[in-house]
């Protein structure tokens, strides 16, 4: 009784400690980008006989690099997604290839990728959901699902406890060579597997897609333009041979798995997995202008529970690194922990351009404030008229119009995460609710 009174004290101490981290970190990020914002800087132009002298705020320099950083990830990512796809390699029929949708407690969303997945242009699909031990619920909706279509297999995870565990479960007790994996509130458009079975028949040894939340309403546009700015910001890295291939909307082959020997059972196992496969030097082909849906997070709170999620999931990939977890070639492994730090050091510089931004405003500098915001927002604009062109997407919440405010939030995120992660986290991670749409 008194271990367990000491416990609770030490949690409210963990949490208190998490919050004045986060509280005193973004005060003083800011505080170093409103500093940094008012400095004079100055240039020296040798003009024939004359000299000029060029004076202008630090502000005004930062958010010059900024609009051209995000004009380069914007331009590079709305070129992805609106080129023409390579329908001549795609495969209509062929090998047997297992689509596997690890789920655990997704009943009420579950028949949302099945029945998507029945739509397939793909002939020879086999679809395998991996259920965990107790979870009846989901599987009695899965067993139904599977009297209902002879192409729907029910697994019991034979490695519970972790989506990773039930992915190379279910590719271990498979005579399959190719594999698709998808999460249970996906919808999976009817041309995506012919395209990812296309091209790893073509060579590649992973095939990754794009995934975006519906935008149906505030928050789940919200959520949407979140994605869009995180894809943005994954182009100019792709340009150094990075991709990042996840385990949703994710085709890989028997070999390219057995390669990085699995996915690791941790918090974001699909993030693991992109650094191994960069870490092996795979073969990733990475089509942004395939589009599958997932359900977004309805409520601030599972939006905040999620991203956090995903963000303490990549704390945890950047410990397991530096302690030398994972193989690869040497020169590899120091570029991969290079993407992992400037990943965070970035998202972290966030909030620097919140008061950066503040500087420029109070000083009347419209060109250099209004810039960044535009570029951010025809990137997302674009998006959203392409998706909705193609059909993913019906439209977006007008709130998409003030995605630039989110950059900041990346900051309190990355904050909040790496603290948490120090001090809170205790293994579990944040379930948030499905309810495919009803």
């Amino acid at each position: 009784m008194l271990r367990s009174a000491f416990d609770r004290a030490d949690a409210v101490v963990r949490r208190a400690a998490e919050r004045t981290g986060v509280l005193t970190g973004s005060a003083t990020l800011l505080g170093v980008g409103l500093w940094q914002g008012v400095q004079v800087q100055g240039v020296t132009l040798a003009l024939w006989v004359i000299s000029l002298r060029v004076l202008y705020l630090d502000a005004v320099a930062t958010f010059v690099g900024f609009t051209a950083f995000f004009a380069l990830a914007g331009g590079l990512l709305l070129w992805e997604v609106t080129r023409r796809r390579d329908e001549d390699r795609y495969l209509y029929e062929g090998p047997t290839v297992d689509a596997l949708i690890p789920v655990y407690r997704d009943g009420e969303v579950l028949e949302r990728s099945v029945e998507s997945l029945l739509d397939s242009e793909y002939a020879d699909l086999r679809i395998r959901v991996i259920t965990e031990p107790g979870d009846c619920g989901t599987r009695g909706v899965a067993e139904a699902l599977a009297a209902e279509h002879p192409a729907v297999e029910v697994l019991e995870n034979g490695r519970p406890g972790s989506k990773a565990g039930a992915i190379n479960d279910a590719v271990a007790r498979s005579d399959a060579e190719h594999f698709l994996v998808f999460d249970a509130d996906e919808v999976v458009a009817p041309s995506f597997v012919p395209a990812a079975v296309g091209a790893l028949e073509h060579g590649a040894d992973v095939f990754q897609g794009r995934r975006v939340p519906e935008p149906t309403g505030l928050v789940e546009t919200l959520a949407y333009c979140e994605r869009a700015l995180f894809h943005a910001s994954y182009k100019p890295v792709e340009l150094t041979g990075f991709a990042n291939c996840r385990s949703s909307s994710t085709a890989f082959t028997r070999e390219a798995l057995a390669t990085v020997g699995g996915y690791a059972d941790c918090l974001t196992e699909d993030l693991e997995f992109a650094h191994a496969c960069y870490r092996h030097g795979l073969d990733v082909e990475q089509c942004r202008n395939h589009v599958n849906l997932m359900e977004a997070p309805h409520t601030v709170g599972d939006l905040w529970g999620q991203r956090k999620r995903w963000r303490t999931g990549q704390v945890e990939v950047l410990h397991r690194t530096l302690l030398g977890k994972g193989d690869g070639s040497h020169r590899r492994r120091l570029l991969s922990l290079g993407r992992l730090v400037s990943s965070m050091l970035g998202s972290l510089l966030t909030l620097t351009l919140a008061s950066k931004f503040a500087v420029l405003m109070l000083a009347d500098l419209a060109p250099f404030y209004l810039a960044p915001v535009l570029v951010v927002g025809a990137t997302v604009g674009g998006l959203i008229v392409r998706d909705r062109a193609d059909g993913a997407v019906d439209g977006a919440h007008p709130v998409w119009l003030a995605t630039p405010l989110l950059v900041p939030f990346f900051g309190v995120l990355t904050l909040s995460s790496v603290l948490g992660y120090a001090l809170t986290w205790d293994g579990d991670w944040f379930r948030v609710a499905k309810t495919a749409g009803s």
